[in-house]
């Protein structure tokens, strides 16, 4: 029987533990791979929800402050300057706002057109105006414009129209630098007692199945309408609390604001 050197036993040794290494470092990059796939899978599958809420400072605004701040999430709101001069109460709420760190500010005109919609938008000058009147009086920081009862879109080269009239002056507060912001999904309120129509499970599924369709203008995006007036109980009891608790659930939602849309 031969016997086996020393040195080529060590030279043996040698390979085998290279296999070993080879081996488990192949592993280790398969493993590093998989789960970096995993990691980019799970942000490509976000989707971004913007709750807006349109005509503030009204009844309700106080709470939807008060929410926000103990939620912590991001929202928009679209002001009417008229509003916050009707009284000390609803300047105090349009202060709020201002302080609010999760709040953004965006224009809804200084009128709301006085709820004369058509002949508002028949004076595209003066309906320009009464934007421009709103933005120098509330010092918006952010061009970001909403037409009072019209559901248009100017951004990105993007546009899109419920009805003809207001289309131009969509057009000309997109030619003086605005983004025109409509929205995929409206909560809506009764007229006469702000109370919400959709219940908080109805409006969530709603908002589900859109984003899931891609029935919305930008895929993976999500415009929510709600008005101020809809929330006038404590957070803790309101509806919206327990919109937002649904949504958090999904945890590929995440809240932004409007002047980070698109994602």
């Amino acid at each position: 029987m031969k016997t086996i050197s020393l040195p080529f036993k060590c030279l043996l040794l040698l390979c085998t533990l290279s296999v070993i290494s080879v081996t488990m470092t192949v592993r280790a990059t398969v493993k590093k791979t998989t789960d970096s796939a995993k990691i980019t899978k799970v942000k490509d599958n976000k989707k971004y929800i913007y709750l807006t809420f349109d005509d503030g400072p009204l009844q309700g605004s106080e709470y939807v402050n008060k929410i926000i701040l103990a939620e912590k999430i991001k929202i928009s709101v679209f002001l009417v300057g008229e509003h916050v001069l009707i009284d000390r109460e609803m300047d105090n709420y349009y202060n709020h706002y201002e302080q609010n760190p999760y709040i953004d500010e965006y224009n809804h005109s200084f009128s709301h057109a006085n709820n004369k919609y058509d002949e508002f938008y028949s004076n595209t000058g003066k309906a320009v105006a009464d934007f421009k009147k709103n933005e120098r009086l509330l010092k918006l920081s952010y061009k970001i414009a909403r037409l009072p009862a019209r559901n248009m879109w100017r951004i990105d080269g993007r546009r899109r129209d419920d009805i003809e009239s207001g289309s131009k002056t969509a057009d000309s507060l997109l030619h003086i630098g605005y983004k025109v912001v409509g929205w995929d999904i409206e909560w809506q309120h009764n007229g006469v007692d702000a109370i919400p129509v959709q219940s908080v499970n109805e409006i969530y599924k709603e908002i589900i199945t859109k984003i899931k369709n891609n029935q919305t203008f930008t895929p993976n995006n999500i415009v929510v309408l709600l008005h101020d007036e809809m929330f006038q109980k404590e957070w803790e009891e309101g509806e919206l609390k327990q919109l937002i608790d649904k949504l958090r659930r999904k945890k590929n939602f995440v809240f932004e604001q409007l002047r980070f849309y698109p994602q």
